[in-house]
């Protein structure tokens, strides 16, 4: 259609050219024709031949203008895409090959079969390596044997230094301890005299003068009544409402006398008592005025809350006096019933037992001094013998040690290896490839590498790797469970493509349309011969079924935005500065629009390369007039029509003499 509008513009130029000329030729021509009438016959004839053709390309512009091929201002859909030529790849490929050597004896796989990541692939003959662990087992139950030895060895000599040290302490605790016993007897002789540690009256006195005693012996025992205590019952409602702290008065059985105390404490004990009634205890301390002796009974008031019964008098302290030191009493200074304080001397001990006893004291002292010397000694000659083995006995154990780890770490290696005797799928998916089989024997070979993977980007050249890699592995497994291809992206156009956008694909091989997504954006731009860096773009392939295989050559497009249902006009409409001409009448003076046409701006949007959206200065249906193909060209072709009109002026001109001669 546009092919077909540019011819129509072309010849309407080229019409109203011809027509500012036809003046200008017309004029020399009636000139040339008064001088030379044997050429007027001649030049008429061509004059009637160019006023047939000019009439003829009058009436065919006209009618091209007046047909329904015009070019208007319509609605379409648009899309702006980035295109690229790509083949499809699979979500992972890896090409198995194997590190070890030997006679494969199992391969229970074939061709086209799916696998699981951990399926078996091949076994091969692992009897070599099987025999070197079986020595390594025993090298290593060698090596730990030499080691328990050395290590043993090492125990006993440190156990023998363990001992010296033992003696020693030992004897050091010894000596401690003859030490305190020395200062104690020391610390007798200077006090003599024994003393009360309580105040009160002495009830019992187990010693007499002449006896020997030892330290802590009880010399009597003795009561303080000067205080009493009394535990009186009350019923349990009452003994709650009674508190600590609180004035009760007491009244004596024997003679109904009274007697003020204070509430010390509450049990909380809960006793039956007759008539199914409960109690609990209240104890009450008082001072003793001296006419309460232990065991007189009282009944006793608490504010206006009564006992239920008589309560006993305990004396407040009972305790014993018992010997600080020991020794034989030279003299007693208490007899029974007597009054007491505390710090108040009761007896004397005799000064020559205390003399024995830091007499034997200094001995047991001086035995432990030389035990203990003697221990060090022992140790001394125990240390100065192990030491010269030390150094022999450490080495020893450090060898060992280290012979015994060699073994281990020898062993572990070869476990290793021998995993390697058993291949197994290391992705799920399809063996694409097969190239070794059950007997077939192994040279060396390399660790297994992954061709392709479900990220990153795959050139022309690693394609070609892969190819080569495939023929050389053992097998190849292509992860088909997702189908890719990789678009390069010139550095013009990748900053308008963004994961998650739309990708159309189209192959020879099947007429579905397939549909993608952006997934993947590479930073790692390739720079190409003619200057421009690509960008690889990873496009995961969503739709694809059996018809589409790795491998396959594809058109991919990338869909940058899309617009449906807008204004749009041919791209070759659009003039520079985004302008067009509108047929209309021109409404500015100096408007350079071809006549019939006016110069509209317009603002635009997205465009498919041929047509392109616009958003303003025209209207849906309004007739454009198309500059494609018009400038230096059609200005080109009028200026070579011009040229040869000028020739065939000329040559008539100059062919009339010659014509005359004849």
């Amino acid at each position: 259609m546009n092919k077909f509008i540019l011819v129509r513009n072309k010849i309407k130029d080229f019409t109203f050219f011809i027509g500012g000329k036809l003046k200008i030729f017309f004029a020399a021509l009636w000139k040339l024709m008064k001088n030379h009438k044997i050429w007027s016959a001649v030049i008429c004839i061509v004059l009637a031949l160019v006023l047939f053709i000019g009439i003829s390309t009058v009436r065919l512009g006209k009618k091209l203008e007046d047909s329904n091929l015009l070019i208007k201002v319509e609605k379409r859909d648009i899309e702006e895409k980035i295109n690229d030529s790509t083949v499809v790849e699979p979500n992972n490929e890896y090409s198995i090959t194997a590190n070890v050597t030997g006679e494969i004896l199992d391969d229970p796989f074939e061709e086209g079969d799916t696998v699981q990541k951990g399926d078996l692939m091949y076994t091969i003959d692992a009897s070599t390596i099987e025999n070197s662990i079986q020595s390594a087992d025993i090298a290593i139950a060698k090596a730990k044997k030499n080691y328990d030895d050395a290590i043993n060895e090492n125990s006993k000599t440190v156990r023998d230094t363990a001992t010296s040290a033992s003696s020693v302490e030992s004897a050091r605790i010894a000596v401690d301890k003859a030490q305190q016993a020395y200062n104690d007897a020391l610390k007798a002789r200077d006090d003599l005299s024994l003393k009360s540690n309580h105040t009160g009256i002495v009830t019992e006195i187990h010693i007499s003068e002449g006896d020997t005693i030892a330290a802590g012996t009880k010399i009597a025992d003795i009561i303080d009544n000067s205080k009493l205590k009394i535990k009186v019952p009350f019923n349990t409602a009452d003994a709650d409402n009674v508190h600590v702290g609180e004035a009760a008065d007491l009244t004596l059985t024997k003679n109904g006398s009274s007697v003020r105390g204070v509430v010390t404490e509450i049990g909380a004990l809960v006793e039956s008592g007759s008539g199914f009634t409960s109690y609990k205890k209240v104890t009450i301390e008082v001072d003793n005025p001296g006419a309460i002796s232990s065991g007189d009974t009282a009944t006793a008031m608490v504010g206006d809350i009564a006992c239920n019964d008589a309560g006993t008098f305990e004396n407040l302290t009972e305790d014993s006096i018992t010997a600080s030191s020991g020794g034989k009493i030279s003299s007693l200074y208490i007899s029974e019933n007597s009054h007491v304080y505390n710090g108040e001397k009761i007896a004397m001990l005799d000064s020559d037992s205390v003399e024995s006893q830091i007499s034997s004291a200094l001995l047991s002292l001086n035995d432990a001094n030389q035990a203990l010397e003697r221990a060090k000694i022992q140790q001394n000659t125990s240390n100065a013998t192990t030491s010269l083995g030390d150094d022999k006995l450490n080495s020893a154990v450090k060898t060992a040690k280290m012979t015994y780890d060699d073994a281990v770490l020898s062993k572990e290696k070869l476990l290793k290896q021998l995993e390697d005797y058993t291949i197994k799928a290391p992705i799920s998916g399809t063996v694409v490839t097969k190239n070794k089989k059950k007997g077939d024997n192994l040279g060396s070979g390399s660790s297994s590498t992954s061709s392709y993977s479900s990220s990153g980007s795959s050139s022309s050249s690693s394609q070609l790797t892969s190819a080569s890699a495939s023929s050389s592995a053992m097998a190849v497994i292509y992860d088909m469970s997702e189908l890719k291809c990789t678009l390069n992206v010139d550095e013009l156009d990748v900053k308008n493509v963004k994961t998650g956008q739309k990708v159309t694909i189209t192959t020879d091989v099947t007429d579905k349309e397939y549909t993608g997504v952006v997934e993947n954006i590479s930073v790692n731009g390739t720079a190409g011969s003619n200057g421009v860096t690509t960008y690889p773009v990873k496009v995961n392939i969503i739709d694809f079924d059996d018809a589409l295989l790795p491998g396959m050559n594809v058109e991919a497009n990338i869909i940058i935005s899309s617009v449906h249902n807008v204004l749009a006009i041919p791209v070759s409409n659009l003039n520079r500065g985004n302008t067009v001409y509108v047929k209309g009448d021109k409404t500015e003076e100096n408007d350079k629009a071809p006549e019939g046409y006016k110069t509209v701006s317009v603002t635009t949007g997205s465009s498919d390369g041929e047509y392109i959206q616009v958003f303003s200065g025209v209207e849906e249906g309004e007739i454009l007039y198309s500059t494609a193909g018009t400038g230096n060209s059609m200005e080109e072709m009028m200026q070579q029509s011009h040229e040869r009109m000028k020739d065939s002026a000329g040559g008539g001109s100059g062919g009339g003499p010659g014509g005359g001669g004849m």
